[in-house]
C-alpha cells in the first residue's frame, strides 16, 4: 500500500507540472485552455486518492497517465512533430479532460457503501505482497509481487478499454467525413477515408480486441488462484471451518462460495468494472460531441432555439430508462440469491448420499432420499420459472427501449437535415453521438440482469468472510475461555465452564489435571460432554471460561469415533495429516499390520472411495496406524476404538501402551473393560444441571 501511495504522490507532481508546461507555452500551438487546467484537478484528485481502495486507486492512477498521454500527444500533433496519418487517429483535444472527469468519477463512486463491500472482497489480492504465483506462467515476470502484477495488469486493461474508447470517438469523426464526402460526389476523399483512415484504424481495433482478451483472461486466473488459495486456507486454518456454524451469520455451502461465487466475482468485478469506466469516458467523451453538435439547436417545426438540446434529450431518455428497468427488474436480485442457495443445497444433498451410500442402501431409504431430492429440485425449478417470468418482463422493456434508441435521434434530427442546415455526415454523426451517449447512460438497463446476479454473488462472498471473521474471533476470545501453556508436563484446567452454543453450560470444573505419563479414562452418561471436553482441550471448542493450559511444544493427536478418510490413496489416508513422503514405505506397512490391517499393506497406491470401502472397524484401525506413524506426546481417544469387538479393542490398547511408551493416553469410552488400560479415571457426575468431574480409582477388568 505505501508504494502505490507514493506512486500516486510522484505521478501527482508529475501530472501538476505538466499542466503549468502546457499553460506557459507562448508562441506554440497547445491544446485548449480547459485542458491545462483539467491538469491541476488532475493532480488534486491523484493526491486525494491515497485514502481509497487499492484496486480502484489503480484505476485513478491509470487515467491520469491517460490525461498525460492525450494532451501531450495532441501537443506534440499540434507542433507538427507527429506523422499525418498518426496525428488524424488521434481523438480530440477534449478526450484529456474526458480522462479527468472520468478519475473523478472513480474517486466518488470510491465512498459508496456498495462499492465498499465489492472492494473490501477485491482489495487483499491488490495489496497482497506475497511472491508471483509460480504455477501460473502468464504475465509472470509483469511485477516483483503478486499484487503488483495484478495492479499492471489492470492498468494494462484499462489503457485498452481507454484506447478503444479513442477509436471509437474516431470512428464517429470518420462516418461524418465519409457520408459528407458521399453527400459532396468527392471520390478522391471517400477513398481516403477508406484507405488511410478506416483500415488503420480497423486493423488496430482487431489487434486491441485480441490483446483484451489475453490480458482480461490472464488477470483472471491469476486472481483466482489467489483469492481461492486465501480463502480456503483462511477456512481450513485454526479450526475456522468448525467454528463458523456457531456464528450468527449466514454462510451456508462454504464449497461453492469458494469455487464458484469467487469464479463469477472475479469475472464480474473485473468486466464490469472496466466496462462500466470506459462507458463513463466514452459518455464525457460524446456528451462533448453531442453538445457541440446541438449548441443551437432549433425544435423541429418551429424556431425555438435550445443550447445543447440533444444532451438533454438522450439524459432524460436514459434516465426515465434507467428508473423503469429498475422497477421492473429489481426482484431479480432476490431471486438470484435464493437460486443461488438452492441450487447450492442440491448439490450438497446429493454428494452426501454419494458419500452415505451404504447407509442409505442398508435403511432403504432411496424412496426418503428420492422425496427429499425432488423437494430440493422442486424449489430450483419454483424459483427459476419466478427468474423466467421477470427476465422476459425486463427483455421486452429493454429490447424496445434499444429499438427505438436507434431511430429517435434521426427522427429529431432529420428537419434539419431535410432543411438543409445539416449534412449527411452531421446527421449520421449526430444518430451515432447519441447512440453513444445512451449507451452509456442505459449501462444500467443493458447490464441489470448481470448486476443483480453479481450483487447476490457479492452478498454471498461478503456473508462468508464476515462469518470467518466472527469464527476467528470465537477463537482468540472464546467468550472467556482462554488457552495458554502456562503448565509444565500435565494437562490443566482452573475454573472451568464448558457451555453449548446456546449458552447452556454442561460442565463445570474449578480444578482438573490431566497427568503426563498417566493414561486417563474419562467416562460419564451420554450428553455429558466429554467430546466437549476433548474439544476444548483441542483448542476448537469456543463456548465457555476459564483457563485450559497445554504443554508448550508436545504434540497431540485426537482421534475421533468416526474417522475422517480423504480422497486419494491408501497411502494418503494412512498418514494424514502429514504428507505422504514423510514415511517409508516400510513404516506404514509395519503400522498397518500393527493395527490388525495387514490385508491392506499391499494396497498403497490404490486410488479408492476408502471411507466407503472400509468398514467402521477398519476406519478406527486406520486411524490407531496414524498414532502409530505420528508418535504424538499426547494421545486422546474419543470412543476410538468403539466399532471394535472387546478382544481387538483390549489387543489395540496392549500394542498402543508398548509401542508408544512415551505417549499420554486419554480415553473416553463406555466399556468397564478399558479400565485395565489405564491408570486412573475421571467420571463426569451430574451435579444440579451441570456435569462435574471426579476422580475416580481404575479397577482393572475381570
Amino acid at each position: 500500500m505505501a508504494s502505490i501511495r507514493t506512486g500516486l504522490g510522484i505521478q501527482a507532481v508529475l501530472t501538476a507540472l505538466a499542466a503549468l508546461i502546457l499553460l506557459a507555452m507562448p508562441g506554440i500551438p497547445s491544446p485548449p485552455l480547459y485542458v491545462s487546467l483539467a491538469g491541476f484537478a488532475m493532480a488534486g484528485i491523484l493526491i486525494a486518492a491515497n485514502s481509497i481502495s487499492a484496486y480502484l486507486k489503480v484505476f485513478v492512477s491509470v487515467y491520469g497517465v491517460g490525461y498525460l498521454l492525450l494532451a501531450g500527444t495532441k501537443t506534440l500533433a499540434a507542433m507538427g512533430l507527429l506523422p499525418p496519418v498518426i496525428a488524424a487517429l488521434l481523438p480530440p483535444a477534449f478526450a484529456a479532460t474526458g480522462a479527468v472527469v472520468f478519475a473523478g468519477i472513480v474517486f466518488g463512486i470510491s465512498f459508496l457503501e456498495p462499492i465498499r463491500a465489492i472492494t473490501a472482497i477485491a482489495d487483499p489480492y491488490f495489496a497482497n505482497r506475497d511472491k508471483p504465483t509460480k504455477e501460473i506462467g502468464l504475465f509472470r515476470l509483469f511485477g516483483t509481487t503478486e499484487g503488483r502484477i495484478g495492479r499492471n495488469l489492470v492498468a494494462l486493461s484499462i489503457f485498452v478499454n481507454f484506447a478503444d474508447v479513442a477509436l471509437t470517438l474516431r470512428f464517429n469523426f470518420f462516418y461524418r467525413d465519409m457520408y459528407n464526402s458521399l453527400q459532396e460526389y468527392n471520390a478522391d476523399a471517400f477513398w481516403h477515408q477508406l484507405l488511410w483512415i478506416f483500415v488503420p484504424l480497423a486493423a488496430l481495433n482487431i489487434a486491441i480486441g485480441m490483446f483484451d482478451l489475453f490480458v482480461d483472461s490472464s488477470l483472471h486466473i491469476r486472481w483466482r488462484t489467489w483469492l481461492t488459495h486465501s480463502l480456503y486456507e483462511r477456512w481450513l486454518g485454526q479450526g475456522t471451518h468448525y467454528r463458523i456454524p456457531f456464528t450468527d451469520e449466514e454462510a451456508d455451502n462454504p464449497d461453492q462460495r469458494i469455487q464458484a461465487d469467487v469464479n463469477a466475482f472475479i469475472q464480474q468485478t473485473a468486466s464490469l468494472s472496466i466496462r462500466l469506466l470506459s462507458q463513463a469516458a466514452q459518455l464525457v467523451s460524446f456528451i462533448v460531441i453531442l453538445w457541440t453538435l446541438s449548441r443551437d439547436f432549433v425544435l423541429p417545426f418551429t424556431d425555438t432555439v435550445v443550447p445543447g438540446f440533444l444532451v438533454w434529450l438522450v439524459i432524460a431518455y436514459a434516465v426515465v430508462g434507467t428508473w423503469l428497468t429498475h422497477i421492473i427488474g429489481r426482484p431479480l436480485i432476490g431471486l438470484d440469491f435464493r437460486q443461488e442457495k438452492v441450487e447450492a443445497d442440491f448439490r450438497f444433498s446429493l454428494a452426501r448420499n454419494r458419500i452415505y451410500s451404504e447407509q442409505i442402501a442398508l435403511l432403504r431409504g432411496e424412496r426418503a432420499e428420492s422425496s427429499r431430492l425432488a423437494g430440493l429440485f422442486h424449489a430450483i425449478i419454483a424459483n427459476y420459472v419466478q427468474i423466467i417470468y421477470r427476465r422476459i418482463k425486463l427483455i421486452a422493456f429493454t429490447f424496445s427501449y434499444r429499438q427505438l434508441s436507434v431511430v429517435f435521434p434521426l427522427i429529431i434530427a432529420a428537419p434539419s437535415f431535410f432543411a438543409k442546415k445539416i449534412t449527411l455526415g452531421a446527421l449520421q454523426q449526430t444518430g451515432d453521438a447519441f447512440s453513444n451517449v445512451q449507451n452509456s447512460l442505459s449501462f444500467f438497463v443493458n447490464a441489470y440482469t448481470t448486476l443483480a446476479a453479481y450483487k447476490a454473488n457479492t452478498i454471498r462472498l461478503g456473508s462468508f468472510r464476515r462469518a470467518m471473521t466472527k469464527a476467528e474471533a470465537l477463537a482468540a476470545a472464546g467468550y472467556g475461555l482462554a488457552q495458554g501453556n502456562d503448565t509444565a508436563g500435565d494437562v490443566t484446567a482452573k475454573g472451568l465452564a464448558l457451555a453449548l452454543p446456546g449458552g447452556r453450560e454442561i460442565i463445570q470444573a474449578d480444578a482438573l489435571a490431566l497427568p503426563k505419563g498417566a493414561a486417563t479414562l474419562v467416562t460419564g452418561p451420554s450428553g455429558s460432554g466429554k467430546s466437549t471436553l476433548f474439544r476444548a482441550i483441542a483448542g476448537i471448542w469456543p463456548f465457555g471460561r476459564g483457563r485450559i493450559d497445554v504443554p508448550a511444544g508436545q504434540s497431540a493427536l485426537l482421534l475421533p469415533q468416526r474417522p475422517y478418510i480423504p480422497l486419494g490413496t491408501l497411502r494418503g489416508a494412512v498418514v494424514y495429516p502429514n504428507g505422504a513422503d514423510q514415511f517409508t514405505d516400510a513404516a506404514i506397512r509395519e503400522a498397518l499390520t500393527a493395527a490388525q490391517l495387514p490385508h491392506l499393506v499391499d494396497h498403497l497406491d490404490e486410488t479408492d472411495t476408502w471411507e466407503r470401502r472400509l468398514s467402521g472397524g477398519e476406519q478406527q484401525r486406520l486411524a490407531i496406524a496414524r498414532a502409530l506413524l505420528a508418535k504424538p506426546e499426547w494421545l486422546f481417544l474419543d470412543e476410538a476404538t468403539a466399532s471394535l469387538d472387546e478382544p481387538s479393542e483390549a489387543t489395540l490398547y496392549r500394542m498402543l501402551r508398548e509401542r508408544l511408551p512415551g505417549t499420554t493416553i486419554v480415553s473416553i469410552g463406555h466399556r468397564s473393560t478399558l479400565d485395565a488400560f489405564h491408570d486412573r479415571r475421571v467420571v463426569l457426575e451430574p451435579e444440579g444441571d451441570r456435569f462435574v468431574p471426579r476422580e475416580r480409582r481404575a479397577v482393572p477388568a475381570e
